[in-house]
């Protein structure tokens, strides 16, 4: 008895289905032409920008370049001006030689540590240049004293003594002087 209900339900199931497909009539579709005047398209309101905002002026930027000395040495043969940028940690600068006869020049870029009034320099472009026919640059400290309201940069070199003529460690000292650009 079992199958037969199975049977019974199925059939139903069929014929409610048949039912419902025969009331869905197909419907008659219709096309209409559409032409591209007959669309109309939104417009939409483009709003303008922000004016800008009252000028100002911008706030002052003070820029402050590194403090600069000059400092120069008159030998017997050449003159020899050094021109010393730093601030509290780093110095660098240019070494200006001039043999005033014969008008060579020569010119020599260094860079180096600053630790209060002692100054580490390296020469950048190779050979430092000359400072005396008899006296050769060191890698020794710079220093700057003050003496007699004024400032003096004392450099040590190796140098020939002429009283000894043998070769020594001489500071020698360039007095402080205007910066000519």
């Amino acid at each position: 008895m079992y199958i037969p209900a199975l049977i019974k339900t199925a059939a139903v199931i069929f014929q409610v289905l048949l039912l419902i497909a025969c009331n869905n009539k197909s419907k008659k579709v219709t096309v209409q032409e559409i032409t591209l005047q007959d669309i109309k398209q939104e417009e939409r309101k483009i709003e303008p920008p922000p004016p800008p905002p009252p000028k100002t002026n911008p706030p002052k930027v003070e820029i402050s370049a590194a403090p600069k000395k000059c400092f120069v040495n008159e030998g017997l043969k050449y003159r020899t001006l050094i021109t010393l940028y730093y601030d509290d940690n780093e110095a660098m600068g240019i070494v200006n030689s001039e043999e005033p006869g014969s008008g060579k020049k020569r010119s020599t870029g260094f860079a180096g540590a600053r630790k209060g009034n002692e100054y580490t320099m390296e020469f950048k472009q190779g050979k430092p240049p000359v400072i005396g026919e008899g006296a050769e640059w060191t890698d020794k400290p710079w220093h700057i004293k003050r003496s007699g309201g004024s400032e003096i940069l004392q450099i040590i070199f190796n140098a020939k003594n002429i009283e000894t003529n043998k070769w020594e460690e001489i500071v020698f000292e360039f007095k402080l002087s205007d910066c000519i650009d």
